[in-house]
């Protein structure tokens, strides 16, 4: 199960995903193009910067992989894709000389691929996105027939933290699927299950399709889509200061494992309570991470994935407002000015009651600043870092001074 790679490459952290996913293969790097025998898998578009890891030999399937699309990816970015898919139809992968080299060591091999082929009850072969270094970071996998046709994506827990995050996001799939949506694709659970020390989450793929939504601005939120998914988990309105919600965070406190961090949470969570003991909001469920990259349009419907972060008992709006933080910090960077030129945009504010955005937007950084300082202790915890400590300014700011941020205002909050 160990890689076997020279020089640089050995312990390359993709080398040790592939062994652990083909556990009975020789895994190396391949010294070349692809050579008589073996499997072998593609750096797409090169080892120093790999975004897809697609099966040799299989144009369709590798060519299926790079046509995929969120709503956040520029036109000349899905351009670059569809040539790129065009070129492996034709069999330009010759010319991709970056590969990982798989050789059996059997007679009887075990693999994702092995198992996967049990589970959808054909032959599979897949590729492997290759994300952001990030606490929540897994094996992410595309499934295919033989003949390119895409069965399935696949994610793979790794680890106890997204071990624990791919069965919440099979308990969120199953929640979700048992609704009639008419604004909202949702993926399909086909199988959730163990394999070797994985847990292993198995759903449908949401046909994604590659003509952009021009007329449908990424910065502003799907506002339709969002208010029935509302409605769907409709919840009885909650006092803010004693809501099931605000007792979760103080408990998670405890995971919090710098003290100086971990008072300076607290004491924003005591103001919040203070200043608005007697505030109601409407509560609902929320995606957790509805964001341009996690979802597309396709027939005026959004097709919305990455459901891990699902969660009921959360105040209505807070979608909207993740929504509209993630947009802006993708071009303006992930810090506490950022985050509050967001909370004040009025795409953020649509559909709240004035008497409500500002806890409402409190509510939400207490929640988050929670899932990035709960999060600074597994693994890849360096990114989650910065922004917890962003998010964590934000939210101390706007605690002792929640009438400073005026709708209309975008300069206000702290100094970059």
């Amino acid at each position: 199960m160990t890689a076997e790679a020279p020089g640089h490459w050995a312990g390359h952290p993709l080398l040790d995903t592939v062994a652990s996913l083909w556990p009975t293969a020789r895994v190396s790097i391949a010294p070349g193009r692809r050579g008589s025998g073996g499997k072998q898998l593609i750096y797409v578009p090169n080892s120093d910067d790999p975004r897809l890891l697609v099966p040799a030999g299989h144009r369709r399937a590798s060519a299926a992989a790079l046509r995929r699309f969120n709503h956040y990816l520029p036109v000349k970015d899905r351009l670059r894709r569809v040539m790129a898919a065009g070129g492996m139809r034709l069999g330009l992968e010759r010319m991709l000389a970056h590969r990982i080299a798989l050789a059996e060591r059997e007679s009887a091999p075990d693999s994702i691929e092995t198992y996967l082929s049990e589970v959808l009850g054909e032959e599979v072969v897949v590729s492997l996105g290759i994300g952001l270094t990030r606490a929540t970071q897994k094996p992410v996998l595309q499934a295919f027939s033989v003949s390119g046709r895409c069965l399935a994506f696949v994610k793979i827990g790794d680890n106890q933290h997204t071990r624990e995050l791919v069965r919440a996001e099979a308990q969120a799939l199953r929640q979700i699927g048992l609704i009639r949506w008419s604004s909202l694709s949702v993926p399909q659970l086909i199988h959730v299950g163990a394999w070797q020390r994985f847990e292993v989450l198995v759903m449908s793929a949401l046909p994604v399709p590659a003509k952009p939504a021009i007329r449908r601005p990424v910065a502003v939120p799907p506002g339709k889509a969002m208010r029935e998914f509302t409605r769907a988990f409709a919840e009885p309105s909650q006092l803010v200061a004693s809501s099931a919600l605000m007792t979760r965070l103080r408990t998670d406190i405890a995971e919090i494992t710098d003290e100086a961090t971990a008072s300076t949470y607290r004491a924003a969570l005591d103001r919040i309570a203070q200043r608005y003991p007697h505030t109601v909001l409407d509560f609902a469920a929320w995606h957790g991470d509805w964001s341009p990259w996690n979802m597309a349009w396709r027939d005026r419907k959004v097709q919305l994935w990455d459901w891990e972060r699902f969660k009921t008992g959360v105040p209505v709006g807070m979608d909207r407002l993740h929504y509209v933080l993630s947009a802006l910090a993708r071009t303006e960077g992930f810090s506490a000015p950022t985050i509050l030129r967001a909370l004040a945009l009025p795409t953020a504010r649509e559909y709240v009651r004035p008497t409500q955005q500002d806890v409402l937007g409190l509510v939400y950084l207490a929640t988050i600043v929670n899932r990035y300082l709960t999060g600074c202790h597994h693994e890849h915890a360096g990114s989650v870092q910065a922004r917890a400590a962003a998010a964590l300014q934000a939210l101390t700011w706007l605690s002792q001074k929640p009438n400073k941020l005026p709708a209309r205002d975008p300069d206000v909050g702290p100094a970059d």
